[in-house]
């Protein structure tokens, strides 16, 4: 052997001896549990169900918050005399939050009040109103919010009815695009009723159609079956590729 190389395997031996050290015994062990602990855990990761909990605690604040201005945005346009359509998607609106917070009664009186504004409408303006949306996104928000008010009493199988009742629409150009109210289902799915979700989910196809769409409920419906924590938000997307459920 040349002097030159003997000079270069003495160079790797201390890299020979370094890569055994890794890969024997103990340390390879420690090696194995560290990559086992970097790659994704699915629904098990305890940082996941962290970032869960914050997600759906973030949510409640912000529908506390949206109970408040929903009120106001109503008020104003009721007391301005608005365009009539104006004032019941407002209180149409208000309706999901109200439900959540306030109690039942005071619920159900603006779900009354609501139809009020319906019946003042003049004849043409209920066609005219019949004509644009069906009135859905409205009948919609007060299904959601008569589904809250039942949950709310411990009447849950009105509840889900009135859930699944609530996207009997037609001609929704707002749902087809953006899709229904997913309030309801956070809280009952939180609460471990996975069966009015996933019959939710489902009918839904039958409006809110294309590649988000798909995706979003692809991923719900997969996440549910592994028993995932979920926050019914478009970031769930992005969270079912990064915990790995993707199946080729």
């Amino acid at each position: 052997m040349s002097l030159r190389s003997f000079t270069q395997f003495c160079s790797i031996v201390p890299l020979i001896s370094a890569v055994a050290l890794v890969f024997s015994g103990p340390a390879l062990a420690f090696f194995e549990k560290e990559q086992a602990e970097s790659r994704a855990t699915g629904c098990n990761d305890p940082k996941y169900k962290q970032f869960v909990e914050e997600r759906l605690d973030y949510f409640e604040r912000k529908n506390k918050r949206m109970l408040n201005r929903t009120q106001r945005d109503y008020e104003r346009s009721s007391q301005a005399n608005s365009n009539p359509y104006q004032v019941i998607g407002d209180l149409s609106r208000h309706l999901i939050y109200s439900a959540q917070f306030e109690s039942v009664q005071t619920v159900n009186a603006k779900i009354d009040i609501m139809f009020q504004h319906g019946e003042r409408l003049s004849r043409d303006q209920q066609i005219a109103g019949n004509v644009f949306d069906n009135f859905s996104i409205e009948a919609h928000f007060v299904g959601i919010a008569r589904a809250w008010a039942a949950y709310r009493q411990g009447r849950n199988q009105e509840a889900f009815n009135e859930l699944l009742t609530s996207i009997d629409v037609s001609n929704s150009a707002v749902m087809e695009s953006f899709g229904p109210d997913f309030t309801f289902i956070r809280r009952i799915y939180r609460d471990g009723h996975t069966k009015p979700v996933v019959a939710y989910l489902n009918k839904t196809k039958d409006f809110w159609t294309g590649k988000r769409a798909d995706a979003l409920r692809f991923a719900w419906l997969t996440m549910i079956e592994q028993g995932c924590a979920i926050q019914f938000d478009s970031l769930d997307s992005i969270k079912f590729a990064e915990l790995g459920l993707i199946t080729k």
